[in-house]
């Protein structure tokens, strides 16, 4: 071996053992966890669940700092700012790490470049709901409906190129149906406008259950892998026998450059904090499905969404100006 190798071989020896006595140490100090959106929502909830048992495990508390604003770039922002020593993590979701990137030019990160992925801690769900005023009770007879009547509905999304707006591609691509995007602002004005006719139907969040338990809208299927808890009477889009689950998750992060023994402890940390009884009963009344992935199966889904969102993009099945 010559000297120049030697010494690079080294010192990269010094730096893992390094890394190693530092993630050692490590927490001795309490860790941000920056939610990008306000508080009181899906994510600041799931959050703040975990966040208090991961906290417990590791001996540190685990402090919410909430920073709404940009679609999430400011929080994830401020995550890049702060020092790669694993006390600053941030939390993603699909808009952050798979959709943003692709339909947004301005976008300031490459998320599997600068994040280093953590792990996915629950899948959430969509439902489809229908305006009252179609007479359709069941996925049966919408799917019967759409194909009589190609490019005659229209659906709604909270905006072109969102995850909802492909998911809901997705979903026409398996039922055989085509319909006319409209994209809004947020889901309570598509919901007012499927209550009064105007919209034929939506791929609804948790933002739906109201409108849901009132009836105002009927709701057809929950895109899940299995029937959730807060909306137990709904079957799966496979009960149906169509083969359609939603892309939806939270999932949690950390910049790049944080030392990989710091990560690993972060990832069995929450992994565990997902098997507490109490979490996951919180979880599964929500509807939402415990995931507590590896690092690295976390970033092989982002990979597969991104392909999978890319290749929609690229044959004009999802179209950011108007479909």
């Amino acid at each position: 071996m010559n000297r120049q190798r030697f010494l690079k071989t080294a010192l990269a020896a010094v730096l893992a053992a390094s890394g190693v006595a530092h993630a050692a140490a490590w927490p001795d100090r309490p860790i941000r966890l920056i939610v990008p959106y306000p508080p009181g929502g899906l994510t600041d909830t799931v959050s703040r669940i975990l966040s208090d048992e991961v906290g417990k495990l590791l001996g540190q508390p685990i402090v919410i700092d909430n920073r709404a604003g940009a679609g999430g770039q400011i929080g994830l922002q401020a995550m890049m700012q702060a020092p790669r020593d694993g006390y600053t993590l941030g939390l993603v979701v699909p808009a952050t790490m798979v959709t943003l990137p692709l339909t947004n030019a301005n976008y300031p990160f490459k998320p599997l470049r600068d994040f280093e992925p953590i792990t996915a801690a629950v899948d959430t769900y969509l439902t489809l709901v229908v305006a009252p005023s179609m007479g359709i009770r069941t996925l049966t007879d919408f799917i019967a409906y759409g194909r009589q009547h190609p490019g005659k509905m229209s659906y709604g999304t909270p905006g072109a190129g969102t995850s909802f707006h492909f998911n809901n591609v997705i979903m026409a691509q398996k039922l055989g149906i085509s319909a006319l995007h409209v994209p809004y602002a947020g889901e309570v004005q598509m919901l007012n406008d499927i209550v009064g006719g105007q919209l034929q139907y939506a791929l609804v969040s948790n933002a739906g259950r109201a409108f849901i338990e009132s009836g105002k809208v009927v709701p057809l299927a929950v895109a899940a892998n299995q029937r959730v808890g807060a909306l137990p009477r709904v079957p799966t889009f496979k009960e149906a026998g169509v083969d359609f689950s939603s892309d939806g998750w939270v999932g949690y992060v950390a910049a790049a450059g944080t030392p990989a023994p710091i990560l690993d402890k972060l990832n069995a940390a929450f992994i565990k904090a997902m098997t507490v009884p109490h979490v996951r009963k919180l979880f599964d009344d929500m509807g939402y499905t415990v995931v507590g992935n590896s690092r690295q199966e976390f970033r092989t889904q982002v990979e597969h969404s991104t392909q999978r969102y890319a290749e929609l993009l690229k044959s004009g099945a999802v179209q950011l100006e108007k479909n």
